[in-house]
Parts: structure tokens; sequence; C-alpha cells
């Protein structure tokens, strides 16, 4: 698995990217947004271990950028304490969250988490596509595409939507999503599929403060909507209700 580690904190850089090569991954590393722009494009990492706080760019813009030329894992390693930065890497497309200090054992067990989960998306050729209404979800290529739009997804957000598109008008529970993409015993909370919610829900709803398909059934979980038969949207705030009282 190729890693690139992008940090201005040269020991902490080096020390990883030591340790990780005895582990038997390859590294390439860059202490600077504009290097790690190099570094991204020309070696296609599989995953890249990215500092939120680079001095000489927005990381986080930075990221979303990079991901349209090549398309790797994130996982943002940060000083901030406060939740919203931890849910502002997430909507910035990040597919996992790590704060400093961290243990070496926790920066691995993200890693393997992380590169499971890429793995995991990018095998499901089986029905990889899946049409909702005017969605087709693209699990294969971590693709969206919605009345002719397409978007990229991260690996995490298609593993999400494709979920809901497989249960389409049916409620998938908290327990159910945090099984499903971190599996057993992780400690993704609702903080974490919040964000990857409204993530989603910026690549697919014309107004993502008023979605019209990836809906919250309060105290139960989300749901992906289908068009009805003359193509227009159901009923969404019925349709909850119903969930609801069904899931209730």
């Amino acid at each position: 698995m190729k890693l690139l580690i992008v940090d201005n904190d040269r020991d902490l850089v080096e020390m990883l990217t030591s340790w990780l090569k005895t582990l038997g991954y390859e590294v390439h590393r860059a202490y600077s947004g504009e290097r790690a722009k190099v570094e991204w494009e020309e070696q296609k990492p599989d995953l890249v271990i990215l500092d939120s706080t680079l001095k000489d760019i927005d990381a986080l813009t930075m990221c979303r950028d990079m991901r349209h030329i090549h398309d790797a894992l994130v996982l943002v390693v940060t000083d901030g304490k406060d939740v919203q930065d931890e849910v502002k890497c997430l909507e910035s497309g990040a597919d996992d969250y790590l704060r400093k200090p961290f243990f070496p054992s926790q920066i691995l067990a993200r890693i393997r988490a992380v590169s499971r989960r890429g793995r995991s998306t990018l095998s499901q050729r089986p029905s990889s596509i899946v049409k909702v209404g005017p969605l087709q979800v693209d699990s294969l290529h971590n693709e969206v595409r919605v009345n002719g739009k397409t978007s990229r997804l991260t690996p995490t957000e298609s593993k999400l939507l494709h979920l809901l598109a497989v249960n389409a008008n049916n409620v998938c529970t908290a327990n159910q999503i945090v099984s499903h993409i971190w599996g057993f015993g992780n400690d993704g909370d609702s903080c974490l599929i919040k964000a990857h919610i409204r993530h989603l829900r910026q690549k697919v709803e014309s107004d993502s403060g008023n979605p019209r398909y990836i809906l919250t059934v309060p105290g139960v979980g989300y749901t992906l909507i289908r068009s009805s038969a003359d193509g227009q949207a159901q009923d969404a705030k019925e349709l909850v209700r119903t969930l609801q009282a069904v899931s209730g």
C-alpha cells in the first residue's frame, strides 16, 4: 500500500515514515501543501495522511482539489480539539479523522480501517450501479449521477449512499450505518454520520437545506426516497411520518 504523509512537523513525518516502512508500507512525504500536490499527482498514493493545519495552503481545499486529479483515501490529523473541527474535515471529504497527539498504534489502526473500507467499497462489483429515481449510484467508480450531473464521492460517502440506495424507502438506523461503514466496535458516532450525510446532500440535492431525496427520520436514522410514477418526489413529510411509525 502506498502512503503519502503531509505535515509541517518534520520530526513527526520522519518518525512515521521510518516506522511505517518497517511494516511494509511504501511511504512518500511532503512538508508543505505545494509539495504535497506534486507528490499526490506523481505518486498516486492509496492513502494520504494529511495535517489539516498546513502553513502555506488550506489543506482541506487542497484535499478536495487533488481528489479530482487522483482520488486517494484521506486520513486527516489535526491539533483541533473542537467537534466542529472534525465535522469540517469530514465535510471536506476526509474518510477519517485523528486528533494529535496520537500513539503509533492508533494511526496504524486508522490506516488499516480506512483501507479496509476503501477496498470493500471498490469490491462491490455485483450490482455496483443502483438507480433510485433520478439518482444513479456507482459504487465501483465512487460516483453519483443526478439529472445528468455526475459528482465524485469519497469511498466512505459511496458506501453510505450505496447502503441507502439498496434500502430505498426504508430506514437505515445509525447502528446499521456504523456497522456497515466502520464495523462493529468502531467509535463511529452520530456526528460522523451527520457530517457524511450533509456532504452527500450537497452533492445530490438541488437545495441541501431542504432535501428531497436523503431524508432524516428523527430518532431513527436516514432514508433515500424513490420518485413517484410522475417523476416527482413523494411527500417527504408524510413518508418520514410513516417510517417513524413503522420503525417505532
